[in-house]
């Protein structure tokens, strides 16, 4: 697992062994960034279930001003670390190491709101919507921001969550990313 473009293009990313972490896989991570955008200058990124942090990292290293990670297992929020060490990206990050609901509140306790946010959960949870739903509640994408979800493909989500109305829908192999956004779709 690498960064794929950016101040950090290249930089070797720590990974947790085992079959409960999944990383994004380089090829979609970057039709990620190709669909939202390859320049992220100026947004702030909240990365949900966060693993080694991998699509965050990739996000400051394109130019993103902050992100915040969000990841409840300890040797996860390790690994996160010592991948912002690895890149230089530290300064412009916060990692935070709670549940994602409890996570989600905090922010909006926060009043912060978000460009982007990831989010991929642990496939074959049922904790999809209830998060979409706990995100548009919380007020925590902005106008003209975008959610992005990476689930599995036989996993279908409502077309509109509250204010949130689906956008593109992407296959890459067993993985799909799903789109959201809050008014007239960018995407």
């Amino acid at each position: 697992m690498r960064v794929n473009a950016g101040s950090a293009k290249g930089k070797k990313l720590k990974s947790r062994p085992g079959k409960d972490v999944r990383p994004t896989s380089d090829k979609v991570k970057e039709a990620v960034f190709n669909t939202i955008g390859q320049n992220q200058e100026g947004s702030h990124f909240l990365d949900l279930f966060s693993g080694t942090g991998g699509m965050g990292i990739e996000a400051l290293s394109r130019g993103a001003d902050s992100c915040v990670f969000i990841e409840k297992n300890t040797e996860c929020v390790k690994i996160i670390y010592e991948n912002l060490k690895i890149t230089g990206l530290n300064h412009r990050a916060r990692v935070i190491k709670t549940d994602v609901f409890r996570g989600l509140a905090k922010l909006q306790g926060e009043k912060q709101r978000f460009d982007f946010i990831y989010m991929d959960p642990p496939y074959f949870k049922t904790f999809y919507v209830p998060v979409i739903e706990a995100i548009s509640e919380r007020g925590l994408l902005k106008k003209d921001g975008v959610l992005i979800v990476e689930h599995f493909k036989n996993i279908i989500f409502p077309e509109k969550v509250f204010e949130l109305e689906q956008g593109k829908i992407k296959k890459y192999g067993d993985t799909v990313i799903t789109y959201y956004f809050i008014k007239e779709g960018i995407l």
